[in-house]
């Protein structure tokens, strides 16, 4: 690293492999969108519900994947990035304030927050691009950050449903540069640094999980019942055996698969595994810490019918991710089946009819059950599939 680049911030961020205080401190804002829009899933949400969590979460989330990569490539030391950064969290915050209302009366202020993060990160980019030596184009971040800042800035003055359709093209626009700088081996997932991008994703997944235990501790602390808490107990133990399969063996899994598609320069397989497929594993997640704490809340009732999909829902969601992300990582489809197929088939066969007959906590201990075996059987193939190899 040369004193030069380490002043302006624009090394490669492949030597800068922990992330640092600053970027936990970023993050905390998402400790509050993720919080709010996890609120509106509680009790028996509707698929009007579902749909505008995954409306209004999926910005959030594209805001923040594109901001950590961002400080992957460019680093977090230098005080103009931290600047940057700096700027860019009361426009995430200014999101999450605007959540609850975010498809109705405060939709303007949801479109403006996203507008912001674009522009900071446009002029992040198009410094950079702008450097003689810079492999960037300097069309990439002004189609890539500075067209879809406009976008959402537009919609804002936009009556209804037009607003939404000015959303949709944005993130469209987004998602097919992408697509074509993959496609051409053009993107910069080449000079990421894979360690930094396991760990950011982690911490975020951490910072989910947290809201699930907190969303269970919470109730119980409002409905202190010896059936809340054996309730919560459950709700637990399912907690923390999602927590054992991704930090114990997706972790590690997803540095040896990041790794491997950097050097073979499978730009595609990174872009699915980094941006796109962790979004539907902590969408799981997510509603599933949401039916959790309403079974803590009314343990003797049978659950309603959103939390149940929501229970359902969210560990197909999360085991779907996975297998998704171990196929994209090259681990062989046979070795995935084996434990995907038992998710696939107890789901529906087990826990459904669970949520639907039996009283809440008998249902969430059904869940705990189901992803403790789960995670036997990832376990296990695991372990034979390295004593094999």
């Amino acid at each position: 690293m040369t004193d030069a680049g380490a002043a302006d911030g624009t090394d490669s961020a492949a030597e800068d492999h922990r992330a640092g205080w600053f970027e936990l401190f970023f993050d905390l804002v998402f400790v509050v969108t993720v919080s709010v829009l996890a609120h509106g899933l509680h009790g028996n949400p509707s698929p009007a519900d579902f749909g505008k969590f995954l409306v209004l979460f999926f910005p959030a989330w594209w805001a923040w994947v594109n901001l950590t990569l961002t400080v992957n490539l460019f680093g977090s030391a230098s005080a103009r990035i931290q600047g940057m950064l700096l700027a860019a969290m009361p426009a995430l915050g200014l999101m999450a304030a605007a959540s609850p209302a975010g498809t109705a009366e405060r939709a303007w202020a949801y479109a403006l927050g996203a507008a912001w993060v674009r522009l900071v990160l446009f002029l992040i980019w198009f410094r950079h691009a702008r450097r003689p030596e810079s492999p960037l184009p300097l069309w990439r971040p002004l189609l890539y950050c500075l067209v879809p800042a406009g976008l959402w800035a537009v919609s804002a003055a936009l009556p209804g449903a037009w607003r939404f359709v000015m959303w949709g093209v944005a993130i469209a626009l987004e998602m097919a540069l992408l697509a074509i700088q993959a496609g051409l081996g053009t993107a910069p997932y080449e000079r990421m640094s894979v360690e930094h991008a396991v760990e950011r994703i982690g911490l975020f997944v951490v910072i989910v999980l947290g809201e699930s235990v907190f969303t269970v501790v919470a109730t119980f602390e409002e409905h202190f019942t010896a059936a809340s808490g054996v309730t919560a107990l459950f709700s637990f133990v399912v907690a923390a055996e999602l927590a054992m399969i991704f930090f114990v063996w997706g972790t590690g899994n997803a540095e040896r698969g990041l790794s491997r598609a950097q050097s073979g320069r499978a730009t595609q397989v990174i872009r699915d595994t980094v941006m796109y497929l962790p979004f539907v594993l902590v969408c799981g997640i997510t509603v599933i810490a949401a039916a959790l704490g309403t079974a803590v809340g009314e343990p003797h009732h049978v659950l309603p019918a959103g939390a149940r999909w929501a229970l359902c829902g969210g560990v197909l969601a999360f085991y779907s991710a996975n297998a998704a992300i171990s196929t994209r990582y090259g681990d062989g489809l046979r070795n995935v089946l084996r434990w995907y197929v038992p998710c696939l088939v107890l789901t529906p066969g087990m826990l459904l009819p669970a949520a639907w007959l039996l009283p809440a906590w008998g249902a969430v201990a059904c869940a705990a059950a189901l992803v403790f075996l789960l995670a036997k059987l990832s376990k296990w193939h695991t372990r034979s599939r390295v004593a094999a190899g």
